[in-house]
C-alpha cells in the first residue's frame, strides 16, 4: 500500500508522536509511507524512521495548506491519506476533493471534541469543531482512540455510532529503560517516595489540581513530585508551588521526550486531566510497571485503566481525593507485572494491525 500521514508538522507532542511511531510500523511491515508535514521543519521534532519518506509543503496558512496539498495528492496518488485533529481533518477532506485523486481518506479524532471546541482560543480550531458534522462524513473511514471518545465524538459531530470505528493510539513500544539509565537526583538517589506528572502545560491538564493534591499529602509523607513537560503556564505554576509552600519539593525540569526511565523509577505517575481523548502516557506509565492515578475525565483513562483496576480514578478538580489516591497507591502499589501485562494491548503492533485491516479493507472496496 501507498500510504500518506498528513499532519501539521512533528514538532514534540501526543499526535505527532503517535504519527512517528505508526508510520515506523507500517514501513517495518513493507508498506510505502510517506509523511505529508505542512509545516517547514520545527525548532524540536520528533525524527521519523529512515525508511519513511517525509515531504514538506511550506504552507503558512490554511488556505495554502490545502491548495498545496491537493497540488501534492494529485500529482502522487496514494492509495491512502491518513490524518489526524480536527484542523487537519477538514484540511484534508478539502484537499482531497480538490485534487480529484483516487484516494481512500481516514481521518481520525484525539481528544473530547465537545471540550475541545469550549475551551480553544483559536478561531481557526473552532471554526473546524463547527464544520464536523459536514466534512467528517465526507471520509471513507472515521477513527475515534477510545470507545468513550467514540460516543462523544458522534454526539457532537452528528454521526452515526456505528459509522466510527475504534482504534487505540500506538502507545506502547515494549522497550522498557535500563534500570541505569541516569534521570533526575530525586530518583537516581530516592529518599522517600517520588511522584511523576508529564505533559503540556495547558489548562487542560489541571496541573493546580495536582499540586494542592500533593500539598495535602507533604502534610503526611515527605514525599518529591516531578513534572516533565513545557507550556504557557510554566511561571503561574511555579508560583502556585511557591504559593503552597512546595517550592523546595517540586520540580519542572521540562520536556523530555525518552521519559521510560523517569516512570521505571517512580513510585506513583499521577495524570490530572480536566479531558483527554486516550492518554498515551497512561500506556507509558503501565509499560513501566508504574503505579497510577488519575482523573475519571473524558475521554481515555477510564478505559485505558479499566474503570480503576489498573490506577485509581478520582474526581477532576477534587485535589482532596487525589490526595487520598496518591497516598493509597504510595501504601500499597500496583504489581507491575500486572501493568505491564495491560499495557500491550495497547501496543504500537496491535495499532498497525487494526490500521492496515481498515486500509486494505477499503482499498479492496474501492477496487
Amino acid at each position: 500500500m501507498r500510504i500518506a500521514m498528513f499532519f501539521w508538522s512533528l514538532e514534540l507532542g501526543g499526535v505527532e508522536h503517535m504519527m512517528v511511531e505508526l508510520s515506523r510500523e507500517l514501513a517495518t511491515r513493507g508498506h510505502d509511507v510517506t509523511l505529508v508535514l505542512a509545516r517547514l521543519p520545527q525548532p524540536h521534532e520528533y525524527s521519523p524512521d529512515p525508511r519513511v519518506h517525509t515531504i514538506r509543503l511550506g504552507a503558512t496558512n490554511i488556505v495554502s495548506t490545502i491548495s498545496l496539498l491537493a497540488r501534492h495528492l494529485r500529482a502522487a496518488q496514494y492509495d491512502i491519506l491518513y490524518t489526524a485533529m480536527p484542523t487537519s481533518n477538514v484540511a484534508a477532506v478539502a484537499a482531497l476533493k480538490l485534487s480529484g485523486a483516487n484516494t481512500r481518506l481516514v481521518i481520525s479524532e484525539r481528544s473530547n471534541p465537545k471540550l475541545e471546541a469550549q475551551h480553544s482560543q483559536s478561531w481557526r480550531y473552532r471554526a473546524a469543531f463547527t464544520l464536523q458534522p459536514f466534512a467528517y462524513p465526507q471520509a471513507d473511514a472515521i477513527v475515534a482512540v477510545s470507545n468513550d471518545l467514540a460516543d462523544d465524538l458522534a454526539r457532537f459531530a452528528r454521526l452515526q455510532r456505528h459509522t466510527l470505528r475504534v482504534i487505540y493510539n500506538p502507545a506502547f513500544s515494549g522497550e522498557t529503560a535500563p534500570v541505569t539509565a541516569s534521570t533526575h537526583p530525586w530518583l537516581d538517589d530516592k529518599a522517600g517516595p517520588v511522584i511523576i506528572g508529564a505533559g503540556r502545560f495547558l489548562p487542560q491538564k489541571d496541573w493546580p489540581t495536582l499540586l494542592r493534591a500533593f500539598a495535602k499529602l507533604r502534610e503526611r509523607r515527605h514525599a518529591k513530585l516531578i513534572i516533565l513537560g513545557e507550556g504557557p503556564l510554566r511561571h503561574q505554576l511555579i508560583q502556585l508551588g511557591a504559593d503552597l509552600g512546595i517550592s523546595d519539593h517540586l520540580t519542572l525540569p521540562g520536556f523530555d521526550p525518552k521519559i521510560s526511565p523517569y516512570l521505571e523509577k517512580a513510585d506513583v505517575f499521577a495524570l490530572s486531566s480536566l479531558w483527554e481523548g486516550f492518554g498515551n502516557v497512561l500506556v507509558q506509565a503501565l509499560g513501566a510497571g508504574c503505579s497510577i492515578v488519575a482523573t475519571d475525565c473524558p475521554n481515555g483513562p477510564g478505559e485505558i485503566l479499566d474503570r480503576g483496576q489498573f490506577g485509581h480514578l478520582v474526581a477532576t478538580g477534587d485535589h482532596h481525593a487525589f490526595a487520598e489516591a496518591l497516598d493509597r497507591a504510595i501504601q500499597h502499589p500496583f504489581d507491575p507485572a500486572r501493568q505491564r501485562a495491560r499495557a500491550t494491548l495497547f501496543s504500537t503492533e496491535k495499532s498497525a494491525d487494526a490500521y492496515e485491516a481498515l486500509f486494505g479493507e477499503l482499498i479492496a472496496k474501492a477496487s
